[in-house]
């Protein structure tokens, strides 16, 4: 298909991550419907303040997502990193190039194992990384990094929660259940899983109604193999790039349908 056909598209990322995912829907010709089911909350925690105020320490800097960029530049200010600073991808990237610092490391695939792939050809014994993040992030990454016998300093940067208000998010179910949806895309496990648990927690027969739409009513899309893996535990086969950002996602999808 070369465009969405005025299809509606679902948006579950984060309200402030969701600009360029809808824009691409609508150049290409498609509804698109933000609804996310993951909310994403600034912290200042002791741990971040920590590194922000001992960075010189610290050989390595890892930003896993846009949003421990910018939590950590809200304590930091807009000042050079002394460390090397590795990225998990391009929009990661791009928001550290907005504070004016530019990645030493950025993998080919944008993923903790795509940064573990790179890192295993450093010498990381004894070197200081600091990695501020979400606390529900996957422990992969820490564990791997002290395996290769680095120490690592976790930060909380931001909180992943299920948004407060779920009125949308209820809703949503029950368009989809009512095949009133034609797509629906996830950016991250927390936002596939969030959905779930907001419905389950309501209303377990509209759960399994849900799970079964997602599986025969509803185009899912996924944007990359994380994310995917965590679908498929569901018995349900997401459309998934081979590039993990939205624009190929998008690209995929159109291919797909």
């Amino acid at each position: 298909m070369t465009d969405f056909n005025n299809k509606k598209v679902v948006i579950t990322r984060p309200i402030q991550r969701s600009e360029v995912l809808a824009d691409l829907i609508k150049q290409n010709n498609g509804i698109p419907v933000i609804i996310p089911t993951l909310e994403l909350k600034v912290v200042e925690s002791d741990e971040l303040r920590y590194i922000t105020e001992n960075i010189d320490e610290f050989d390595w800097i890892i930003f896993t997502s846009p949003s421990g960029v910018e939590s950590f530049f809200n304590l930091y200010g807009e000042h050079e990193i002394p460390s090397k600073i590795a990225v998990i991808g391009v929009k990661t990237e791009e928001e550290l190039k907005k504070h004016a610092n530019n990645a030493t490391m950025i993998p080919e695939k944008f993923t903790a194992e795509g940064l573990l792939e790179v890192f295993a050809e450093y010498d990381m014994k004894d070197k200081k990384v600091a990695l501020p993040r979400t606390l529900s992030a996957r422990k992969i990454l820490p564990e791997t990094l002290e395996k290769f016998g680095a120490k690592v300093y976790v930060a909380e940067a931001y909180k992943s929660a299920i948004p407060d208000d779920t009125t949308d998010i209820l809703s949503l179910a029950d368009d989809i259940i009512n095949s009133n949806i034609d797509i629906i895309t996830f950016t991250s496990p927390l936002t596939f899983t969030n959905l779930l648990d907001v419905i389950r927690n309501s209303d377990e027969d509209k759960y399994n109604q849900l799970l079964d739409a997602l599986r025969e009513n509803v185009v899912v899309a996924s944007i990359g193999p994380i994310t995917g893996a965590k679908i498929r535990e569901h018995n349900i086969t997401p459309i998934e790039p081979s590039r993990y950002t939205v624009i190929d996602m998008i690209n995929s999808i159109l291919s797909s349908i």
